[in-house]
Parts: C-alpha cells; sequence; structure tokens
C-alpha cells in the first residue's frame, strides 16, 4: 500500500471515529433538557478518551513511518549493489575488449612491419599467417623444451652491427613490444633475457637480438644473415608465449626464473597458450 493511500485511509478513519462518538454521545444523552454552558462543558470532557486515543494512535503512526522508511532504505541498498555489480560487469568488459582491441592493433602493426620488409627485398610468408608460421602447430612445445640456457645466454650475447632489412624489422618489433607493455598497463615491466640464466620480460631484448625474423619466419631470405640464429627464435618464442600470457590477461604470470622452471610452467599450459598466439 503506497504512502498517500495511507493517509487517506488514516485521515478518514480519525474523521469516521470522531463522529460515531459523537453521535453516541449524543443518543445516550438524548433528550435533553436544557442547552447550557455546563452541559457543553461535559460534552467537551467526553472527549478527553479521543485525544489519548488519537495520541496512542500517533506512536503508532510514527513507528509505521519508521519501519516504512526501513524498508525503503533497503530496497534502495538492494539497488545499488545490483547498480555496482552491472557497473563492476561493464568494467570488466572493458577491460577485455580494450585486451583484445590491443593485440589487434599489435596485429596491424606486424602486417605493416612484414610489407615494408617485402618490399625491400626480403621473401616473407603472408601476414596473416605470421603467428601460425611463428608457432608451427604442436612442434611448439618439442622446441621449447629443447631450450639450453647457454644456448640463450649465446644468442643473446653473439649479434650483428651491420644495418639490413631485417634489422629494420627487429627495430618495428621493438616499438611492439613497448605497445604491448602499454596496453596491459605495465610500463615497468620489461621484455628479454638477462644473465645469470634469468629469463625476464625486457623492451631492450628484441633491439639486441638482430635477424631474429630470419627465424621467426621460415621462407624469409636475408643475404646479410652469417649465423644460426635458431636459439634466437627460440628464445623469441618463449618470451612471446609469456607475454601473450600477460595479453590475456593471467594473474599467475612467471616474471623470472631458471629456464627450466619456465619452460615447465609455459609448457604445464599448452591448452591455453597455443589458441592465444594463433589466433
Amino acid at each position: 500500500m503506497s504512502v498517500k493511500k495511507l493517509s487517506f485511509l488514516l485521515i478518514g478513519g480519525v474523521i469516521l471515529v470522531v463522529f460515531l462518538y459523537a453521535a453516541t454521545i449524543v443518543v445516550l444523552a438524548w433528550p435533553l433538557k436544557e442547552l447550557s454552558i455546563a452541559n457543553f462543558a461535559v460534552f467537551g470532557d467526553s472527549f478527553g478518551f479521543l485525544s489519548s486515543l488519537f495520541s496512542g494512535l500517533a506512536f503508532v503512526g510514527l513507528i509505521i513511518t519508521i519501519v516504512m522508511q526501513k524498508d525503503e532504505l533497503a530496497m534502495q541498498r538492494d539497488e545499488l549493489k545490483l547498480q555496482r555489480r552491472a557497473l563492476e560487469s561493464q568494467v570488466q568488459e572493458l577491460e577485455r575488449m580494450s585486451r583484445y582491441s590491443a593485440l589487434d592493433q599489435v596485429r596491424s602493426m606486424l602486417r605493416d612491419a612484414l610489407s615494408r620488409l617485402s618490399e625491400s627485398g626480403g621473401e616473407v610468408t603472408r601476414p596473416e599467417h605470421f603467428f601460425s608460421a611463428m608457432m608451427p602447430g604442436p612442434e611448439w612445445k618439442t622446441m621449447i623444451e629443447s631450450i639450453h640456457p647457454q644456448e640463450v645466454m649465446e644468442a643473446y650475447q653473439t649479434h650483428s652491427k651491420k644495418t639490413s632489412p631485417a634489422k629494420t624489422f627487429v627495430g618495428s618489433f621493438s616499438g611492439i613490444a613497448k605497445f604491448y607493455l602499454r596496453s596491459v598497463g605495465n610500463d615497468e615491466v620489461d621484455y628479454g633475457l638477462e644473465p645469470n640464466e634469468f629469463i625476464f620480460i625486457n623492451q631492450s631484448w628484441l633491439k639486441d637480438v638482430p635477424y631474429i625474423s630470419e627465424h621467426l619466419l621460415p621462407t624469409a631470405q636475408f643475404a646479410e644473415s652469417q649465423l644460426n640464429y635458431e636459439p634466437a627464435r627460440k628464445m623469441f618464442v618463449l618470451a612471446f608465449l609469456v607475454a601473450s600470457q600477460k595479453m590475456a590477461g593471467s594473474t599467475d604470470v612467471v616474471k623470472e626464473g631458471s629456464v627450466e622452471e619456465l619452460v615447465a610452467y609455459l609448457t604445464s599450459r599448452d591448452s591455453a597458450l597455443p589458441a592465444i598466439v594463433n589466433t
């Protein structure tokens, strides 16, 4: 029942009680022998009972009002909880869309870099096949498991200073790595490899390992390449798996550790990581 209807009922009830009580007094006192001030005073005093009754009703009405206000406040709190949950759900959806949007932008940047590399004379696979070329199906697990710490360290420490299309490509990819960091809100975390056989996500890693595109894309050809950078490819794939995992919003990313520990961690999630990279 609404407050307005309840108010009308209470007011109507009070008026009805007054009239009924007055009518009862008149009927009981009828016929009146004389109309005098004394008789009217006695008639007025007879309404003292109604004063007490209405005082009690006012107190009851106050209690009812407090109870109704309490119920309304509870309803408002429930509505606020629902609104808060809806807002949290929207925020989570926006964060998810932001991650996937960032991944799409990274792919677009990769396509542009590959196109520029192809125009300069390098033979590359089609841009849309970049991720599948980098991660050749189930072979990725075997490739990562074969990583040896010494191979990785040698690949990190050995690099050429020559200028080449591949060097340009690596520079472009270094910018993409920085974009990754901005997109996931981890500006303080880097991509790469550090001494003592510890792997980090360190921005400087990509630009320190040249010609890496030759090993990312099997059909790429660069006449200036003189060294075998297969360990570098392994190192890159390993780092990219960690980056992809961060991109997917995982909260338990291994930020550092031995190569064996990180390989074991990544291979334990082999059902999720390839899907992230190969989509």
